[in-house]
């Protein structure tokens, strides 16, 4: 379509500089030197008009970049150099065309399962004649994560996931689909930001401190290979617990009954009782830490502190009976947020 326009305009530009109305009081070289002149700056724009696009110049998308066995993939096609709308546009998947229009700049499939190959490819005429045809291949694989507080404290025995607290230490392990952990290159994010001294080669492993500014934290684990396939990606959303106390009796020949918490109303034994309080996920381990501060309290009044920080001993007044309100206050000191209070009524 350019060239009938380029011979249309190249006769006119010399029609109109050979007439003698434009061109009366210039001489015979002169003239000549116009005409190479506006020949070359038309020949400039035709070619402008019929350059080739490059296969560069148009963006394939996909979406999920890296998809899991059998997930369903968007593809896409844009570019600010040409009508893609008005562009002819093969999609083949292994081989077989799977879709083909002019204007079918989006293409849906679902790739196969861990550790195959999707082969997909793209031709795309232009109305001015350009044939861009592009390829890429897709290797779905999964990336389990998995989390764990790093530094928090439990009491023995207890079965459940310990939670990290806020201003707590969380520990993420990225897993690929095929368990292997070795030889791979692990490119770590949180909360949509490069953490590029955790990432890299067999770095499976985050480690992070959680802020009381934010309510929650988003991991993620890009992994390849050393040659940059084999691409693969996990996500994990944390949120932060909450620090708790837990009572429980301590008996003199078995130890802490750790199989039932105590609650309001429990009945002190004439003989005395050791109440345990338990401090569940609070980010230091060692109770004997100089970071932990214990308060006890009996009927509104501060105690002193036993030798077992976490451990009071009560025995009621012989022939008496009543009732006490106990209470702990646990601080973990270098924190602002984990500090807990919890009371207990007894009888006695």
């Amino acid at each position: 379509m350019a060239r009938p326009v380029r011979d249309n305009l190249t006769k006119f530009l010399l029609q109109n500089i050979k007439t003698k109305t434009c061109f009366t009081k210039v001489s015979n070289g002169t003239r000549k030197s116009l005409i190479i002149f506006f020949v070359l700056i038309f020949m400039f724009f035709a070619f402008k008009i019929n350059a080739q696009i490059q296969s560069g110049e148009i963006t394939l998308e996909i979406n999920p970049q890296y998809p899991k066995e059998n997930e369903e993939v968007r593809a896409s096609l844009s570019t600010f150099t040409t009508d893609l709308n008005k562009a002819k546009i093969s999609w083949k998947l292994d081989g077989q065309t799977a879709l083909e229009g002019v204007g079918k700049t989006n293409f849906s499939f679902n790739v196969g399962i861990s550790g195959s190959q999707t082969n997909l490819e793209i031709k795309i005429e232009t109305l001015n004649g350009s044939v861009v045809n592009k390829q890429i291949y897709l290797s779905p694989s999964s990336v389990d994560m998995l989390w764990e507080a790093y530094d928090t404290y439990a009491p023995p025995f207890y079965k459940g996931k310990t939670m990290a607290p806020i201003e707590g230490m969380v520990k993420v392990v990225a897993i690929p689909s095929n368990k292997n952990l070795a030889g791979f290159n692990y490119n770590w994010r949180q909360d949509n930001k490069n953490k590029t001294a955790s990432s890299g080669y067999e770095k499976n492993y985050y480690l992070y401190k959680n802020s009381y500014l934010e309510k929650n934290n988003e991991i993620e684990a890009t992994v390849s290979d050393i040659f940059g396939s084999d691409n693969g990606s996990g996500k994990i959303t944390i949120t932060p617990g909450v620090p708790k106390i837990v009572f429980y009796e301590k008996n003199s020949s078995f130890g802490t009954k750790w199989e039932k918490a105590l609650s309001d109303g429990f009945i002190i034994n004439p003989n005395g009782t050791t109440i345990v309080a338990e401090p569940y996920f609070f980010s230091i381990k060692d109770l004997n830490s100089s970071n932990y501060s214990f308060k006890w309290f009996l009927n509104g009044e501060q105690t002193i502190i036993p030798n077992q920080k976490n451990s009071l001993a009560i025995k009621p007044e012989g022939g008496k009976s009543g009732s006490s309100n106990i209470k702990i206050t646990i601080n973990n000191i270098p924190t602002l947020f984990q500090s807990v209070s919890k009371e207990l009524n007894v009888n006695f």
